[in-house]
């Protein structure tokens, strides 16, 4: 089993229910009047992930044991997310948990298990950090299984491939706003992806939530695109999808404010948006939103698609070169020899020389 899946018993068994016992009091959840209640809310995510992996029954008795131990790894973590949300929105701010989120967060800690590997536990324990460093119970409201956060889960950052002197080059080209530095900072760095850290671009993610948070915007446009071609050069289409799916939450807790982000919702995340900002009661949102919708054109998503793939196969080739310094102009100039001198002389001087 991946190292993410293992049931944390030490952490779990005391204050947590097991996933049988959770199956059993289904029924009881279901009475609960308020949608926006902890406990209707919980037996929302418990349906949703019964739903994601299937009937148990399905499964020989050892291999059962096995996926029950893997449902309530993944139910725990979800539920602990969940809480994590909650401790930060009033209940009367809170607005249903969708079963795309849910499902959507599984497959990301699928992914985190693929390429990371890191324990259930450290997951868990960055993600709370960080819901609460950041101080925006918006976000909390509007992405409540903390997904923006489960897709910037990253270790080992400073790296010697990604260093501190690199991580700072690259905050200064944000904070101008330089299309062309923050460009040419993505395109030198592609070209070591392969010894990049596996969570360089969860890192790069967290990288743009804190400018964003700091004030700065217009570094956006560009960052998404040359962020994306890097995560594809890593990890493929698994990689372009997970910069897809980051943007769009990005998208949705920012609406009308972030316009750069729009390139990357699909249909159901827009639909989504629209019925998140309705139960707000926030219209100017929802006119922003179904503009988008009358606008949308899923070929312009797959072309996007297609262009970051092809680009992340370039290998740093798009690197453009940078002004050589004056010192090497110097240095790579052709001094003229004595039979040189003589032709230059007859060209400038032709009567004389005859």
């Amino acid at each position: 089993m991946p190292a993410y899946i293992q049931p944390s018993h030490a952490n779990t068994t005391k204050a947590s229910p097991t996933f049988s016992s959770l199956e059993e009091s289904d029924a009881a959840h279901i009475s609960f009047g308020s949608a926006k209640s902890i406990e209707y809310r919980e037996s929302a995510i418990r349906n949703a992930v019964k739903k994601w992996f299937g009937p148990l029954e399905l499964f020989e008795p050892k291999a059962r044991a096995e996926e029950r131990a893997r449902h309530e790894a993944v139910l725990l973590t979800l539920l602990r997310l969940h809480r994590v949300s909650c401790n930060l929105v009033a209940e009367e701010q809170r607005i249903p948990v969708t079963e795309s989120d849910i499902h959507a967060a599984i497959v990301v800690l699928n992914r985190i298990a693929i390429t990371v590997k890191s324990p259930l536990t450290a997951i868990i324990s960055f993600c709370e950090a960080r819901a609460v460093r950041e101080k925006n119970p918006r976000a909390n409201q509007l992405d409540p299984l903390q997904l923006r956060h489960l897709l910037s889960f990253h270790q080992d950052i400073p790296h010697e491939e990604l260093n501190a002197i690199d991580i700072q080059n690259l905050r200064a080209a944000c904070e101008k706003g330089s299309t062309e530095e923050i460009q040419f900072w993505f395109e030198t760095i592609t070209r070591h992806a392969h010894a990049l850290p596996m969570g360089a671009p969860q890192f790069l993610r967290q990288f743009a939530v804190d400018l964003w948070n700091a004030g700065h915007s217009e570094f956006l446009q560009p960052y998404a695109t040359e962020l994306s071609v890097i995560d594809s050069a890593m990890f493929g289409s698994l990689g372009w999808e997970n910069s897809r799916l980051f943007f769009s939450i990005f998208k949705r807790i920012h609406g009308s404010a972030c316009r750069a982000a729009s390139a990357y919702l699909d249909r159901e995340d827009i639909d989504n948006a629209i019925e998140i900002y309705r139960q707000l009661g926030d219209n100017d949102q929802v006119v922003h939103f179904r503009a988008l919708s009358t606008a949308f054109d899923p070929k312009e998503l797959r072309r996007l698609e297609r262009t970051i793939l092809a680009a992340s196969k370039e290998g740093g080739s798009r690197v453009r070169k940078a002004l050589p310094s004056p010192v090497t102009l110097k240095k790579s100039v052709h001094f003229p020899t004595g039979p040189d001198i003589s032709r230059i002389f007859e060209l400038k001087h032709p009567q004389t020389a005859s």
